[in-house]
């Protein structure tokens, strides 16, 4: 689960006004501003006009702007990473363009913002995630496993044996947290990167088996669009899963803490109906529907779990992370 949100700050308050309290704020200006016209002094005019200008500048801002050209965003959760950071690491300021959606459909590889469907049972209204199909394309996923010895291994488990190994530290090694929120371990040719370190075979064999000398095989996870193997270097790990879609719905094996689960729409199956069904080809993506993921394959509430996106509920694409000032830059 998600940390309780913490007290937003003005920014962002003023960032999330209802539209009610906008209506409220430009009927309050006005009323003061009709109360000022009729002191007959220069200062009082003055301020008369400063306020028709703030009202201007607040209904453009909430009324147009904001509702159909551009408004901001904050970066909650760690499921875009490194994308997009959460608010572990301080959280993105995002300005995300709502009009480019109004003259193109939305593209492959996009970084959109769309209202979450009923099926995702998030709290928040808004999701972000990359759109990596669009209606029509075979989306499919194969999960990563570390081969030693014969024997498989998947990202958490790897994940906790280096971080009691403490190759992510001493903090790591002594917590009981949530390890892959803080740390990230990605299935590369010739071994496991750790934070963006390798761990190569030998070291990886000694950590999982305590025998160095036992080979070693990497198969890093990867989705296939269309046929093709997509090269996607902004994710933070490579899936832990196998997925294809069946009947308009993700098939979905998933391998988390070392038990297989074997899901479609949202309903458990057994490994015996999983294979039968596993076994079809991938379907193509229904008539205005999207596939949506996180960067962060393994920690993200995305379409491999509640299905397809309809249309309609995009919102509009990521353009740019604002604050903090380090982060400053365009997405892609």
């Amino acid at each position: 689960m998600l940390e309780t949100t913490p007290q937003p700050s003005i920014t962002e308050m003023l960032a999330n006004l209802n539209i009610l309290w906008v209506l409220v704020i430009i009927a309050g200006l006005t009323v003061v501003r009709l109360a000022l016209i009729k002191v007959p002094t220069p200062t009082a005019r003055s301020i008369a006009e400063i306020l028709e200008s703030g009202m201007i500048a607040v209904a453009m801002v909430f009324l147009i702007i904001r509702p159909f050209i551009l408004q901001a965003f904050f970066i909650p959760s760690p499921s875009m990473e490194p994308t997009l950071m959460g608010k572990n690491n301080s959280g993105d300021r995002i300005l995300v363009n709502k009009f480019v959606y109004r003259l193109a459909a939305p593209q492959r590889d996009n970084v959109v913002v769309f209202l979450a469907p009923p099926e995702a049972m998030a709290g928040d209204p808004e999701f972000i995630k990359r759109l990596i199909g669009v209606p029509g394309d075979r989306i499919e996923t194969v999960g990563g496993q570390v081969i030693v010895n014969g024997t498989p291994h998947y990202h958490t488990e790897i994940r906790e044996k280096l971080a009691a190994a403490g190759e992510f530290g001493l903090e790591a090694k002594n917590t009981d947290g949530d390890l892959q929120a803080d740390h990230h371990v990605k299935f590369v040719s010739g071994g496991v990167m750790a934070d963006n370190r390798l761990i190569e075979g030998p070291r990886l064999a000694e950590i999982l088996t305590g025998q160095k000398d036992y080979p070693v095989l990497v198969k890093p996870g990867y989705n296939i669009r269309n046929g093709q193997k997509l090269d996607e270097p902004f994710i933070a790990e490579d899936p832990d899963y196998d997925m294809k879609i069946y009947h308009g719905y993700p098939l979905k094996h998933e391998h988390g803490n070392g038990m297989d689960e074997y899901v479609w729409n949202l309903q458990s199956l057994s490994a015996s109906d999983f294979q039968v069904e596993y076994a079809l080809p991938t379907e193509p993506l229904a008539p205005k529907h999207y596939f949506m993921m996180g960067d962060n394959r393994n920690d993200s509430r995305d379409s491999t779990v509640w299905g397809p996106l309809e249309s309609w509920r995009v919102v509009g694409r990521a353009q740019l992370v604002f604050w903090p000032p380090t982060r400053m830059g365009v997405i892609r």
